[in-house]
């Protein structure tokens, strides 16, 4: 089997709108789990952390809260970055340091270990780390945080450092300042970051009360404030009103005692202008943990601001069946902030898809339309609908791009939605059949691909498997792509037009966990064509299975 070395390009793609976010783009998982937090198309991160008071693992540790933990997580993953070298941030590299002292306790394996199932080809796991935050305070009543993406993982553990409750103010005061924070903007970190959870006995037994430890509490969890569950600011008012329960400032330790040192820095200022203004709290907990979670090493680029889109395409399929057609199949996804929007019946909701030719051509013919998925979708942003494809296609004619028309309600003017100019691009050169991919009992796996043969030579056909696997020394898992070459077996028996290709390989040691997908890459009369993210999941039989 030959391995080779792929670039990987996009489904014929316009390109003259640089920087804008439009479909396909290498952030699209990310996107989908940003936008989609329930029902049909939940990604399942917001799952987690829904609701605000869920303790990790669907509930199964009780007194532990993972939107507390996700948060915690990723303040000890940028703590050791140092401003001035411009090295460490947010960078995925905690899961290689779980061990430290600094970073005691079970909940950043849990938290890691959780996330692993997001991560793709083009989400990192600091991406994913990223973005649990934003929506774990989203959904827990706090700010919305702007989302970017592009962070890179590190290979290998970071400095020491993180600061540490026994830590004087001197100390504090100097970490936060490595990171590029001063001392108002630490208070603020610090607030923001303890009005949700709380203090684990099991781990930190100076600062709490081994008798926290219960039958319905095995970790001893005491919280920070009143309303641990909720983003909001009674961390200052019950700090400012002297009924805080907040061990770290109020505890008996008080060697430990890190926040009283830390809300008391400016005398007490900061946290009086929380106390008095609740808005404000929100306001400047949305600046400084945005600025936390894209502190990221100086050699990192970050995207710009990931936001919903308005319409987008969603588990596209493409096939050619036993009748010689193309099916297209999957799903439309429309999402809006108006009213209209949130008063909206998706079933009553006109929405139709219309193609270009191959070559190009518009048809009128070329239209269907779609149906409401009858499971319904939520959004911590705004409203969301999903809308199945379910069309035939001439194999002939081909598609490369489309467009969808469509409104909140039948007696609305039809929104022409044209992916910023060029179509939503998709082409139907190489085919990606499931049908005939299957794996073995020794796992290794079958690929088939279809691919036009009547527009030009046809070379370097690649299959690429993108999987994870175990990284020494971490908890996280890394994604990997294997490339194989294809080889021609024969024309295809539903089509002259299409040849079939096939490759057989094993994907060696790997985990399940994280998204697996399928691309594949062919360049046909000296274009290249790619069928790219095809999801494992549901796809691969036993070979020599019925289906």
């Amino acid at each position: 089997m030959k391995v080779f070395k792929l670039s990987f390009l996009g489904v014929l793609q316009a390109t003259a709108l640089a920087n804008a976010y439009i479909w396909p783009s290498p952030y699209d998982a990310l996107e989908d789990a940003y936008t989609v937090s329930g029902g049909f198309g939940d990604g399942g991160i917001v799952d987690g952390v829904n609701p605000c008071s869920l303790s990790p693992i669907g509930g199964r540790l009780p007194g532990r809260q993972a939107a507390a933990e996700w948060l915690r997580l990723a303040y000890h993953d940028v703590a050791t970055f140092n401003s001035t070298t411009g090295l460490g941030g947010l960078d995925a590299s905690i899961g290689f340091e779980t061990e430290r002292p600094e970073n005691i306790g079970s909940a950043m394996n849990t938290s890691l270990v959780f996330f692993a199932a997001f991560q793709t080809k083009t989400s990192s796991m600091s991406d994913v780390i990223a973005l649990s935050v934003i929506l774990a305070i989203k959904n827990c009543g706090g700010p919305s945080i702007p989302f970017r993406a592009g962070r890179i993982d590190a290979e290998a553990a970071g400095p020491l450092g993180v600061p540490q409750p026994q830590q004087n103010l001197a100390s504090h005061t100097a970490a936060f300042a490595n990171m590029g924070f001063n001392v108002t903007e630490m208070i603020t970190l610090v607030a923001c970051g303890h009005t949700l959870g709380g203090v684990h006995a099991v781990d930190f037994p100076t600062v709490v009360p081994q008798s926290a430890i219960t039958s319905s509490n095995p970790d001893g969890v005491v919280h920070f404030d009143d309303t641990f569950d909720s983003f909001d600011n009674h961390i200052a008012t019950q700090w400012i009103n002297g009924s805080s329960e907040d061990v770290l400032a109020v505890g008996d330790n008080i060697t430990t005692n890190s926040d009283a040192r830390i809300f008391g820095a400016d005398g007490n200022a900061t946290m009086r202008a929380f106390a008095a203004d609740a808005s404000l709290f929100q306001a400047q907990c949305s600046v400084l943990l945005e600025r936390m979670l894209n502190t990221v090493p100086s050699s990192v680029q970050l995207s710009d601001v990931i936001e919903p889109l308005e319409v987008k395409p969603y588990q596209l399929s493409l096939t050619l069946n036993a009748d010689g057609q193309l099916a297209l199949g999957g799903n439309i996804r429309i999402f809006g902030t108006s009213d209209e929007a949130e008063a909206a019946v998706a079933a009553q909701m006109p929405v139709s898809l219309s193609w270009k030719d191959l070559d190009g051509t518009a048809n009128a013919t070329h239209s269907t339309t779609l149906t409401a998925v009858s499971q319904t979708s939520t959004s911590l942003w705004g409203s969301v609908y999903f809308f199945t494809i379910d069309a035939l296609l001439e194999a002939q004619s081909g598609i490369s791009s489309f467009t969808v028309d469509w409104a909140f309600s039948a007696s609305d003017t039809l929104t022409h939605s044209d992916n910023g100019g060029a179509g939503f691009p998709l082409q139907s050169v190489v085919l990606f059949q499931p049908q005939g991919t299957c794996t073995d009992i020794k796992g290794n796996i079958t690929a088939l691909a279809l691919i036009r043969n009547d527009l030009g030579a046809v070379s370097s056909v690649s299959f690429s498997y993108n999987y994870n696997v175990n990284q020494p020394g971490s908890v996280s898992v890394k994604q990997v792509t294997l490339q194989t070459e294809m080889e021609r077996v024969g024309v295809s028996s539903a089509s002259p037009i299409y040849d079939t290709y096939t490759t057989t390989f094993g994907k060696g040691p790997f985990t399940d966990e994280g998204f697996i997908t399928f691309d594949i890459s062919a360049v046909v009369g000296g274009q290249t064509f790619v069928a790219p993210d095809n999801q494992e999941a549901g796809l691969l039989t036993q070979c020599g299975s019925r289906r």
